[in-house]
């Protein structure tokens, strides 16, 4: 039985800032997230979301703060130990040269995991993610954006992570296959107290994804409470900035810029 910090959090961000060439890129974060919970972090673009996500897993060291897995400071975890109780899905995840199975056996030879059970841990994190067995066949090369991204958070759930990271999993795919990936997430939000963190910036993903969603600006966290309610709560200075930085970015996008 695992033991968790104050408030029996699973995964909890303390006064957590980032700073870099002279920038602050997160200022002052606090959160806590709890055992089997879906949290989703909200944001427009250039708020802070994905390096917030990165610090979880010490691709980037914080400043300031500290963070902490079932009550420990992440500083004291081999990072190779950490990424595989914590695993990141990045938002345009690169796949091995080789099969789908390939990609999923891969990592857990790496942790060692026996031939048998890794089998059976691939074939379950197929289910999991709505792929058809069928699909460890194919070239991952091959595979459409959607497909790419489910094997992704597939090859991540097959190594048995606490903690799931996903950096905006559907961010560059058109509604149909973004529905596909959502309920990928949800079939493996189902298993086994598996806690997920999701950056998006879709306030309408963070209510069919997350338990509870904050609002990310800036750098600063601006809003938190249930993903069902948040926009409802929002002040309304701060709805009218976060549907206006939206507004924004989806123009970028009709301009053609989000591919940079």
């Amino acid at each position: 039985m695992s033991h968790h910090g104050e408030g029996g959090y699973k995964l909890e961000v303390r006064d957590l800032s980032l700073e870099m060439e002279g920038g602050t890129i997160l200022d002052s974060v606090n959160l806590g997230i709890q055992e089997g919970e879906a949290f989703c972090i909200l944001g427009g673009s250039g708020a802070g979301k994905s390096m917030l996500l990165r610090t979880l897993v010490r691709l980037h060291e914080p400043t300031t703060g500290e963070v902490f897995l079932d009550g420990s400071t992440i500083c004291d975890l081999d990072p190779s130990d950490l990424r595989r109780r914590v695993s990141l899905v990045q938002q345009s995840p690169a796949m091995l040269e080789g099969t789908v199975e390939e990609n999923l056996m891969f990592g857990l030879r790496l942790a060692d995991v026996p031939e048998e059970e890794a089998r059976t841990r691939v074939r379950e994190a197929m289910t999991r993610a709505s792929l058809d067995p069928s699909f460890l066949d194919r070239r991952a090369e091959k595979l459409s954006g959607g497909e790419r991204q489910r094997v992704a958070i597939a090859r991540a759930y097959a190594i048995r992570p606490q903690v799931l990271l996903l950096d905006e999993p559907t961010a560059a795919l058109d509604p149909r296959t973004t529905r596909e990936v959502e309920r990928a997430i949800l079939g493996l939000k189902e298993a086994a107290n598996l806690t997920m963190v999701i950056v998006t910036h879709d306030i309408e993903q963070a209510r069919r994804l997350g338990d509870r969603t904050i609002l990310l600006r800036r750098g600063r966290v601006v809003a938190e409470g249930d993903s069902a309610s948040l926009l409802e709560d929002l002040d309304p200075e701060e709805r009218a900035r976060y549907l206006g930085e939206l507004d924004k970015r989806h123009e970028d996008e009709r301009e053609g810029d989000a591919c940079e």
